[in-house]
């Protein structure tokens, strides 16, 4: 899932977490493909891109990453994603990177279209000192949860 870009095209910490936790994830799946999702946010170029930039610095073939660049919210990126997964042969199971708190509100979303997915293999990026942070992250999920599934539903009427 896209995290924030600082200015220059740099990933932010919750990036370059989030691959991270991609390629643990990958591992041992030879036939495993990336789906960096996110547009362009405060700073160019888009979520997407600067992940599949880090994919191909760490070894992950071309053609394994599928970038969606068109989302700018968790919803239009699942739904993004399964546009894209749903032209695909065989996708037997999602994997979803990112943080811990986003983590149950993304792969509901999944299952709500269907597609069923797992946690990545994410390590926590809470530093002690933003315990405001974190809560406020926490709220927001809390908030979205419902509303993004009321949006799904209605979606379907």
């Amino acid at each position: 899932m896209g995290a924030a870009v600082w200015a220059g095209g740099r990933p932010s910490n919750a990036m370059c977490r989030r691959v991270q936790a991609a390629l643990r994830s990958a591992s041992g799946y030879p036939d495993a493909l990336f789906l960096p999702s996110g547009g362009v946010g405060k700073h160019p170029p888009s979520e997407a891109r600067v992940m599949a930039g880090l994919l191909r610095q760490a070894g992950v073939a071309e053609e394994k990453i599928l970038p969606e660049e068109a989302s700018h919210d968790t919803l239009s990126s699942v739904r993004n994603c399964v546009r894209i997964l749903r032209e695909l042969p065989s996708v037997r199971e999602v994997v979803v990177c990112s943080d811990v708190y986003h983590i149950p509100r993304c792969r509901w979303l999944f299952r709500l279209y269907g597609i069923p997915s797992r946690a990545g293999e994410i390590e926590s990026g809470r530093p002690p000192s933003s315990a405001l942070r974190w809560m406020y992250y926490h709220l927001r999920e809390v908030a979205a949860f419902p509303w993004d599934t009321l949006l799904v539903m209605i979606s379907r009427l």
